[in-house]
């Protein structure tokens, strides 16, 4: 069923398919197609999604990925959608209208890594206090020590 999916991606998108695992499709999407691929993917079966998680890469020079889990209940496969973004462009649009549940996972990645969901209506302080709004605790370059409050020390 995968290897169906991959060759349908592969020739409407252009998309590069790997398999990520036994079960696992991942395709490499742009940001400016993402909508039209989950799209796609949900009228193929993928209709339940699991997550959207961020990766800072960096440290390397890769900037960041987001990536989006999609699962097909019926045929117990998945399909993770990756999106590459630069560090000085962190935004990709939402994909919360076409999956209402992904709504708060990105709001949690726009929160803690900065990632700007372009269309997302609940872009909001969720989690952190309100004076660490913008501070992204999640990233690489998040310097906790500056941020930490200070403990009493043990005599």
């Amino acid at each position: 069923m995968l290897e169906e999916v991959k060759e349908k991606v592969s020739s409407k998108f252009g998309f590069q398919c790997e398999e990520y695992d036994t079960n696992i499709l991942l395709v490499h999407c742009t940001k400016e197609r993402l909508r039209e691929l989950v799209s796609y993917l949900k009228e193929l079966g993928f209709n339940y999604p699991h997550t959207v998680s961020v990766v800072d890469y960096t440290p390397k020079g890769n900037g960041f990925q987001v990536n989006y889990v999609l699962e097909n209940l019926e045929e117990k496969n998945l399909v993770m959608v990756r999106v590459e973004l630069p560090e000085n462009d962190l935004s990709v649009p939402t994909v919360s209208d076409i999956f209402p549940p992904l709504q708060p996972h990105e709001r949690e990645a726009w929160e803690m890594f900065g990632i700007d969901f372009i269309g997302n209506p609940r872009l909001e302080v969720m989690l952190l206090p309100q004076w660490a709004k913008g501070l992204f605790p999640l990233r690489k370059s998040y310097d906790f020590k500056k941020h930490r409050k200070p403990t009493k020390e043990k005599k």
